[in-house]
């Protein structure tokens, strides 16, 4: 005789009222945007200007454009970001642990390893394995060789398609710059736009080494190199962080001008510049912004490794010697992230 399947009966969905924590969670989440959006909203000038203003007093230059620097506003903007940002940080960490996941890191206790990439070591060593592929002393993440990750999902593959994206779009940028830096015209309707310009004249070629430091991060991320020169991760991760917060606003706000331009309810300055420039670069911006981010992220999933508050994830950035194989556990290095 068939005995019917009995199925559990899964537990009833609590409201808002029943989580006590999951309002004054929501209300954290909420005020860290405020308070995050308003201070990014003008960092991106805040740090360009203090570094035009910087290499003007060194050299005695003006800037191509005056964006000036008011120390009291940036100070301001920058203690509301970082208090937005350390009550985002809360929020997540709060939202973790009413889930019964580890507040540091995100994991559940049904989970021994990173579900956000597939890190399966290869120990033949053969093309695509995680293994040592003959090389002693190499630096590779989560125990194989960098060129041998295998990012699994949609998720993984879109952070490294970012991080090559973001090369690209940082290279970009910086060729204008570097360009008009150099006696370049193009983009300019005004050959003497910018009047007598240098690579070092503020505002050219700093924004060109910026553009060059979101290309290096760029590839970085899409290739998950370990950070050089004994760098800890969380400085790449952090630089691409303030890139992020620096682009992304602009993109926004200059898109919508851009916008309101082509509506007639907004009078364009373009002095000697080509309006296809402003047209083009803050699209960009934004888009250039939205990739560093999505690849940051993506670095940080593959590479956070083994959890010091719940032990739980893979070992990241091992270094070994190919005839003896990968280190135990204990011998990889943990991350605090």
């Amino acid at each position: 005789m068939e005995t019917p399947h009995l199925h559990p009966k899964s537990p009833p969905r609590r409201t808002p009222s029943q989580h006590p924590g999951a309002l004054a969670t929501a209300a954290m989440a909420v005020a860290g945007l405020a308070l995050a959006g308003a201070g990014a909203s003008g960092i991106a000038f805040d740090i360009v200007g203090g570094i035009m203003a910087a290499i003007a007093a060194v050299s005695g230059e003006s800037g191509v454009v005056d964006l000036g620097f008011d120390l009291p506003m940036a100070a301001a903007r920058a203690a509301a970001l970082a208090a937005g940002t350390t009550l985002l940080v809360t929020a997540v960490r709060r939202r973790r642990r009413a889930r019964g996941a580890c507040a540091r890191c995100g994991r559940t206790g049904d989970c021994d390893e990173d579900s956000s990439a597939d890190l399966v070591p290869n120990r033949t060593g053969g093309p695509g394995a995680g293994g040592v592929e003959g090389a002693a002393g190499r630096t590779s993440p989560a125990g194989g060789g960098r060129g041998t990750w295998q990012a699994r999902g949609s998720w993984q593959r879109l952070s490294v398609r970012a991080g090559y994206l973001t090369v690209l779009l940082a290279a970009g940028y910086g060729a204008l710059k570097v360009q008009w830096g150099l006696g370049g015209t193009f983009g300019l309707t005004d050959p003497r736009a910018f009047g007598d310009v240098h690579l070092w004249t503020p505002g050219l070629g700093d924004t060109g080494v910026l553009a060059l430091i979101g290309m290096a991060l760029g590839l970085g991320f899409a290739r998950t190199w370990r950070p050089p020169l004994g760098m800890p991760r969380w400085m790449p991760l952090t630089a691409a962080f303030v890139g992020s917060v620096m682009l992304v606003p602009v993109g926004v706000l200059g898109t919508g001008l851009r916008v309101a331009v082509a509506l007639g309810l907004a009078k364009p300055s373009l002095e000697g510049v080509s309006p296809w420039v402003f047209d083009v670069i803050y699209p960009w911006f934004l888009a250039w912004g939205l990739a560093m981010g999505t690849a940051a992220v993506g670095y940080h999933y593959r590479t956070r490794g083994v959890c010091r508050a719940c032990g739980r994830g893979h070992l990241a950035f091992v270094r070994y010697a190919g005839a003896e194989g990968p280190p135990t556990r204990e011998e990889a290095e943990t991350t605090t992230l």
